[in-house]
């Protein structure tokens, strides 16, 4: 029988689910207890090797001990984050029907999980333009749909920081993706990564700088189509194009302008998975309470 999930205390209640990137080393299952180890509400997983192209879907007996174990520890929140191999922007023919393959068969997975979100990168078009790295991801998102994926786990697109041909550091025109997705009926999102932004040249240099992205992201992408965010901080300075993750308050983002941006009213309910530097067994704690600080719960 499935043990019932525990009521959110009222430190919970008051705050958006927070969480990690963890391990499935072990086995699905003991990533929740990662989880729960670190009084995590929220949490994302890889669904196989991220830097592999072999990929099994889960079975039925470890999807659902995971998802009775999510149940009990009262995980609010959970992420799938694809392979990193997959290219949906690809010019290349062979590549781009290898990542699809790939894709569904993360997002199968990530269904069987009862996953709320499957996190996806969009690729590189290499030497061809944004123009074509639109089409084709739009394409490989019509394909998902034509399949009738997608409808348990939502997919979100991440955000780049636009080192070499990477695709996706403009917001605006993620934005301008998923507008095209909802026309046709699909349920796509944003997952924004804060070190990505601010690599990209999105300001987090002072307090201002939290109220003008929450603006930017109602205005240009739609704050209800932002479902998740990454949050870390950068070892590379605003508009570097570095993609070097921090730890909160130990890297190039001002704090007041991130305490800003994660209390502001369009922002402050939505989860957070942080996917910091860890070196060692205190790291996560370190950062879990540097971002507890920023959200002015110190307890």
């Amino acid at each position: 029988m499935t043990a019932p999930a525990p009521p959110p205390s009222g430190r919970r209640k008051a705050r958006p689910p927070i969480g990690f990137h963890f391990s499935i080393a072990g086995g699905f299952a003991d990533s929740v207890d990662r989880a729960t180890a670190l009084d995590c509400d929220a949490m994302q997983i890889f669904p196989g090797n991220p830097r592999g192209w072999a990929h099994k879907i889960v079975s039925p007996v470890a999807a659902a001990l995971f998802c009775d174990k999510r149940k009990a520890a009262g995980i609010r929140c959970l992420a799938l984050h694809t392979a990193y191999l997959i290219n949906l922007a690809t010019p290349d023919d062979a590549a781009f029907c290898k990542s699809i393959a790939l894709f569904i068969d993360e997002l199968k997975s990530a269904e069987a999980l009862g996953a709320d979100y499957l996190v996806t990168h969009l690729g590189s078009p290499l030497k061809a333009d944004k123009a074509f790295a639109v089409r084709r991801v739009c394409d490989a998102l019509e394909e998902l749909a034509r399949l009738e994926l997608g409808k348990k786990t939502m997919i979100l697109l991440e955000n780049t920081a636009g080192s070499g041909t990477g695709f996706g550091a403009d917001i605006g025109m993620i934005g301008g993706i998923i507008s095209r997705r909802h026309l046709a009926g699909q349920r796509i999102g944003l997952c924004l990564d804060t070190c990505h932004a601010f690599a990209a040249g999105y300001s987090l240099c002072k307090e201002a700088d939290g109220t003008a992205l929450a603006d930017m992201l109602s205005r240009e992408v739609g704050i209800g189509n932002l479902k998740l965010i990454h949050l870390n901080d950068s070892k590379g300075g605003l508009g570097s194009r570095i993609d070097r993750h921090e730890h909160i308050g130990a890297g190039k983002l001002d704090r007041a302008g991130l305490r800003a941006f994660l209390k502001h009213p369009l922002i402050k309910n939505i989860p957070l998975i942080l996917e910091t530097p860890k070196k060692s067994e205190h790291d996560e704690r370190r950062n879990l309470r540097a971002v507890m600080e920023l959200l002015g719960d110190k307890s």
